[in-house]
């Protein structure tokens, strides 16, 4: 018999901490739910889609801004830039999963 007690709660929180080069460290939180709406629908697919989209548009822009500054403005901008790419590698291979897709 299986056990499921430990599932029956609206959800909890997912806790993830990143290094950079740099040695900045960022800790961020998901909120995770169970329950059937957790298998996503093609309008969640849809939103994920024309996020990483949009993502990859705005690392873009960044890029191109970054060009423009010196300094640390500049390096912090380029640590923007950087954070895009990751958070878009994470988004595109979330949405091959969901899609089911291989790598």
């Amino acid at each position: 018999m299986e056990h499921h007690e430990h599932h029956e709660h609206a959800g909890h929180a997912h806790e993830h901490t990143h290094t950079d080069e740099h040695g900045h460290t960022y800790t961020h939180s998901h909120p995770h739910t169970h329950g059937e709406e957790g298998h996503g629908s093609q309008q969640a697919l849809a939103v994920l889609g024309y996020m990483l989209e949009h993502n990859v548009h705005h690392a873009a822009e960044l890029s191109d801004l970054a060009g423009q500054f010196d300094g640390e403005a500049r390096h912090q901008l380029l640590h923007a830039v950087e954070s895009f790419d990751q958070a878009n590698g994470y988004l595109s291979a979330a949405l091959d999963l969901l899609k089911g897709e291989p790598k």
